[in-house]
């Protein structure tokens, strides 16, 4: 099942000041199993095998995660950039935050100015509850991480959606809207995640109130349950030596065609 929630991003980046044409636009799509997505998210992307820099205000991870009092177990920041479709446990993030305040903040470093195509997020619970939801709020800097400036604020969906049971897991699939990059000359991500549940299966918003990015008040109250982050994969564009071999490639396989026409 797929959801566009590019009104979400489109929101953020006119609430920031910047135009909404070619904004970021974000697709949700929804497995009915916890491993129903795996063949989507990528094993060499920019960040791949990365260990994150947890920042200020992290809240670190879940008392039932494995990883909760070592981040660096497999549990903990490994999952995030490892390639695989994680199961149980891993990427539990802490609950009961303090509404409008991240539970996980975590930076990566591009190691140089990088273009990136996409950014996809995977959450996902074996119990198939509403932890398999996911509000992100994506930040880049083009200067070594001196200044950040907000991508975009990415709901997997609507408030007041429901999972009890039908879904396993969530993907987050954030391009460009107007075509071409996503972003230009990044050097450094920064990732802050939410809670999502309100241990009734229910999405809401992090905020009380209208919500800063959206300029939308739900309704609902914070939520104090939080995800299990699977997968963050930030996809850059092919290097152009990349290209060329494709290209090299193509042109040989014509070449063979037609010298098979031939014969």
């Amino acid at each position: 099942m797929k959801i566009a929630t590019w009104f979400l991003a489109a929101a953020a980046t006119t609430f920031l000041g910047m135009p909404a044409w070619g904004a970021p636009t974000a697709v949700t799509t929804h497995g009915p199993a916890n491993t129903s997505l795996a063949a989507l998210i990528s094993t060499n992307d920019l960040i791949a095998g990365q260990i994150g820099v947890e920042l200020a205000g992290d809240m670190g991870w879940h008392p039932a995660n494995p990883a909760a009092p070592n981040s660096l177990l497999p549990e903990g920041l490994p999952t995030f950039t490892d390639g695989v479709n994680n199961t149980g446990l891993y990427g539990l993030l802490n609950d009961l935050p303090a509404a409008g305040t991240p539970v996980k903040r975590v930076q990566y470093t591009l190691g140089g100015a990088k273009t990136i195509n996409e950014i996809q997020i995977l959450t996902g619970n074996n119990g198939k509850d509403g932890r398999v939801f996911s509000t992100t709020v994506i930040s880049t800097s083009t200067n070594g991480g001196g200044s950040f400036s907000t991508l975009g604020y990415f709901q997997s969906d609507l408030s007041g959606t429901i999972n009890t049971g039908q879904w396993g897991s969530t993907l987050v699939e954030i391009t460009n809207g107007g075509g071409g990059p996503l972003a230009s000359g990044v050097t450094n991500v920064i990732f802050d995640f939410y809670a999502v549940d309100n241990t009734q299966g229910e999405l809401r918003d992090p905020f009380v109130g209208v919500n800063p990015f959206t300029g939308i008040d739900d309704g609902f109250n914070a939520p104090i349950a939080s995800p299990l982050v699977w997968e963050i994969d930030v996809i850059g564009v092919p290097e152009p030596a990349t290209g060329l071999l494709a290209a090299v490639a193509a042109i040989g396989i014509v070449v063979q065609r037609r010298r098979q026409r031939r014969t």
